[in-house]
Order: C-alpha cells, then sequence, then structure tokens
C-alpha cells in the first residue's frame, strides 16, 4: 500500500483532489491509521484510474458515483455498458444542443447584417419557432411549400440555395451587397452608380439561381416581407423595396439595350 501523497505524486493529481473523492463516496482509502494519514492498496488505485477514465469521458462525479453504486445490484461489465450508452446518448444531446446555439448565434450575425440592426423579440419569436424543427448538417433548411408551382428541378435549386446561419461563402456575398444597397438608399435607384449595384446583385442572384431567371424572380416576390410567408430572416422592407425599384430601372435598360441590338442587327 502506499500513502495518498504517494499516490497523488503518482498519478498526478492533488491529495485535495483524492480527499474530495473520499468525501463523495467514490475513493475509499483502504486502511486509515489512528495518526490520520491514508493508504491505499492496487485495488483502490484501480478504483482511481476508473474514476479518472470517466472523467475524461466528460462523466460527472455525481454519474460516477451512481455508476459505482450500481455495480452491486447487476454485473460489472453489464453496468458499464449501458452507463456508457447513457453517456453516449448525453453528449449527442449536448452536440445537438451545441449546433443549435452555433447555428442560432450565426443566423443572428446574418440578420444584423441584412438587417442592419438587431430587434432582439424578432429574434427570440424566430428562435423559439426553429426549436421546433430539425437541424439537418448543423443548419435548419428553408421550408417550401408543396404545393408551389414549380418543377421538380426548380424546387431542386432551392433547396440547394444558401441557408441563413450557415457558413455557405454565397451567403456572404450577397450580405455584402445588401449592406452597400443599405448604404445608398438615399441615391436616385437609376443613377448610375446604383444601377452598377443592381448589375452585381442580378449576376450573383442568378447563379445562385443557376440560370434560372424566371424561378429568379418567383422567388424574389416568394420571400417579400409584405407576403405572409417569410422564408428568409431578417428581409428588410425598407430595403427591398428599395432594390424593386432599382431592379425595376435595370430591366428596364436591359430592355432598351436588347431593342437596339436588335435594330442593329
Amino acid at each position: 500500500m502506499i500513502k495518498i501523497g504517494q499516490l497523488a505524486k503518482k498519478i498526478g493529481i492533488s491529495k485535495k483532489t483524492l480527499y474530495h473523492y473520499e468525501n463523495v463516496g467514490i475513493l475509499k482509502p483502504s486502511l486509515i491509521k489512528d495518526n490520520g494519514y491514508r493508504y491505499y492498496d492496487e485495488q483502490a488505485i484501480s478504483q482511481l484510474q476508473r474514476i479518472l477514465l470517466l472523467k475524461s469521458i466528460g462523466y460527472t462525479l455525481e454519474q460516477i458515483k451512481i455508476l459505482f453504486d450500481s455495480e452491486s445490484e447487476t454485473g460489472e461489465n453489464q453496468t458499464w455498458i449501458h452507463s456508457l450508452s447513457e453517456q453516449v446518448k448525453l453528449i449527442e444531446a449536448e452536440k445537438e444542443r451545441l449546433s443549435r446555439l452555433q447555428y442560432y448565434l450565426n443566423a443572428t450575425i446574418h440578420v444584423i447584417k441584412l438587417k442592419g440592426h438587431l430587434e432582439p423579440q424578432e429574434m427570440l419569436d424566430v428562435i423559439e419557432d426553429l426549436n421546433r424543427r430539425t437541424l439537418v448538417n448543423g443548419i435548419i433548411p428553408a421550408r417550401f411549400d408543396e404545393a408551389l408551382e414549380i418543377t421538380k428541378e426548380q424546387k431542386e435549386i432551392l433547396e440547394r440555395l444558401p441557408v441563413i446561419g450557415s457558413d455557405d461563402p454565397r451567403l456572404e456575398e450577397i450580405l455584402s451587397i445588401f449592406n452597400e444597397v443599405r448604404d445608398i438608399l438615399h441615391m436616385d435607384p437609376k443613377s448610375n452608380a446604383v444601377q452598377q449595384i443592381a448589375h452585381t446583385l442580378y449576376i450573383k442572384t442568378l447563379e445562385l439561381f443557376e440560370g434560372d431567371e424566371e424561378l429568379m424572380n418567383f422567388y424574389w416576390e416568394l420571400i417579400n416581407p409584405s407576403s405572409d410567408n417569410e422564408l428568409v430572416l431578417g428581409m428588410n422592407t425598407e430595403v427591398t423595396a428599395y432594390i424593386d425599384k432599382m431592379f425595376f430601372h435595370y430591366e428596364n435598360n436591359k430592355a432598351k439595350k436588347e431593342e437596339r441590338k436588335e435594330k442593329n442587327e
């Protein structure tokens, strides 16, 4: 048998920790002499190693005590298998919780970038709704009504769109353009500077919709904040109304250019 100080040094923990394990009832000394000196035999050392193993894989001291107490009621191996399986379930639940938290943090960042400000109650309401939905690969995908009058191929394109809260680099490009738009709301939407931004937004957005301009326009109407079906967090009525004006003039200019091109051919 070895003294408590020797055991602490051998294992690499403090004497205070060993006293604590004794107090919570998971590691009793093999012998306590009249002078208070504590000694541990091989069985106690093995018990300590089990404690350290369990702590290293996420067990709390309370969980370890429950495990040790239950070993006397059932076979040791069966008790460990059951306990470890329960620990796996707890870890999976914690992974889900942390993944959701990460998603909500990213989504909140993106909403601030999109709107230029944060409305806490709005985000709380959204998160409450999202808590009832399934997390898939770290995000909560947008939901699309099965009754949408689009083709199967178009629906697949929608499902490939970047989602608010994801780390999709395409999303950052669009958010950056929306930030530009928010900074130019005071400008004439017909001006060359604004129309250049409109062109950039048109090209980037068309890329997202894989060249399907009809679907792009359909989706824009679908996510308009004035509708009852908000599919995209943080859409700002003032910004989207301004974008509508930008694109009204952009489409007109595009049509005029096509007319001139046809005349010259």
